[in-house]
């Protein structure tokens, strides 16, 4: 190489280095001074797990109303549907909201840990699961109360607990229920109304004494499939997976949440929360802030309009308008005193059902809750 080529190269790589270290320093003074123009600082990242189903509804709803909601004061506007969004208040950008599909709450609690995700719209129980392994999550607000049902083929004539448990008694096999996450609300719900009814259950498919064999389907995307092939007899899942059984000719819902053993226990019960890993919570506090506000103000317009809601829904699900409707899932981020027993409820059945064997085990959930419950953002 000549040493006039070699001489140019030096040039311009020092060029290189001088202008970037300027354009560095110059950011830098901006941010400090508060001058940096728009666009030019850090955006903040959320990553949230989610699900297209009725128990993400708060969020399906507001993503897809998005800048509809601009008059709340605080809105999300599309990046790339169903996937990412920008979060808004008051005209200002507060952080690119990432949106993760997971199989169920159980994946999400793994995903929590390893800091995959920073938050999620899940069950209760499995951020109770969450917490147990580790993370520090916190629970910021409900988003809906009931919503869980258990189903059989479609020609089923069971109806109601007493046919339930008759049908159960009278087969000569282990009845095989499904469910799509371990430590779901559904998964609590169905197992801890079998042994209190004292029907033995079992997750061992080679134990043919049991009265119950209780089959992970691994996902809800499976749930309606399951009655192919014989692989369950029944399955307990969240809206919208019952009602879409019925509407599609799939399924005959034997059981609405209130229904299960003992009676009257189930009725306006906690399920899918907004929680956050605590870490993040700290540092981006204006943004939960936000998401709560708007989940609020989400869950309010739904209760409100109720046809638009059943549409809107029913389109992004791809489910019927009529098993959209026929729900009984309640959105809300009211924290109530019943909605409370049912967490401390929850908190004892997976003691009970040794679902707990890391940090919570030995705990009592009056300690637990002051670092699980973080309701500081919510105003009702």
């Amino acid at each position: 190489m000549s040493k006039r080529k070699s001489m140019f190269l030096l040039v311009l790589i020092v060029s290189l280095v001088f202008t970037t270290a300027c354009n560095s320093n110059a950011k830098q003074e901006a941010a400090a001074s508060g001058t940096e123009k728009p666009g030019e600082a850090e955006t903040t990242v959320i990553n949230m797990a989610w699900g297209f189903d009725l128990h993400a509804g708060i969020m399906l709803t507001a993503a897809s109303k998005g800048e509809g909601f601009k008059d709340t004061g605080i809105w999300l506007k599309p990046i790339v549907e169903k996937e990412q969004y920008e979060l808004y208040k008051d005209g200002k950008k507060l952080a690119v909201i990432n949106t993760i599909l997971t199989k169920g709450s159980s994946e999400s609690a793994v995903m929590l840990g390893q800091k995959q995700l920073d938050c999620a719209v899940n069950s209760v129980t499995g951020m109770m699961s969450a917490k147990d392994q580790g993370t520090d999550v916190q629970v910021l607000c409900p988003i809906h109360v009931d919503g869980i049902g258990l189903v059989f083929p479609s020609g089923s004539e069971i109806k109601g607990w007493n046919q339930v448990a008759e049908y159960i008694k009278k087969s000569g096999n282990p009845v095989k229920i499904g469910y799509h996450s371990p430590t779901s609300a559904p998964r609590v719900v169905i197992e801890t109304s079998l042994r209190q009814a004292n029907l033995k259950v079992t997750e061992d498919p080679n134990d043919n004494s049991a009265d119950v064999l209780l089959v992970d389907l691994k996902g809800s995307k499976n749930l309606l499939s399951a009655f192919t092939g014989n692989l369950v007899d029944a399955w307990v899942a969240p809206s919208h997976y019952p009602e879409a059984a019925e509407a599609e000719g799939i399924g005959s819902i034997a059981l609405k949440l209130n229904e299960f053993p003992p009676e009257g226990q189930w009725y306006d019960f906690p399920c899918c929360v907004l929680a956050a890993r605590g870490e993040v919570i700290s540092k981006h506090p204006e943004v939960f802030d936000a998401l709560v506000d708007l989940f609020t103000n989400t869950a309010k317009w739904m209760g409100e309009n109720k046809e638009e809601t059943s549409a809107l829904l029913s389109e992004i699900i791809g489910v019927s308008e009529d098993a959209v409707k026929s729900a009984s899932i309640v959105f809300t981020t009211r924290v109530s005193d019943k909605w409370l027993e049912g967490v401390d409820l929850y908190y004892d059945l997976l003691k009970q059902l040794d679902k707990l064997d890391g940090d919570l085990k030995e705990r009592d959930f009056e300690e637990v809750k002051k670092e699980f419950y973080n309701f500081t953002f919510l105003n009702n």
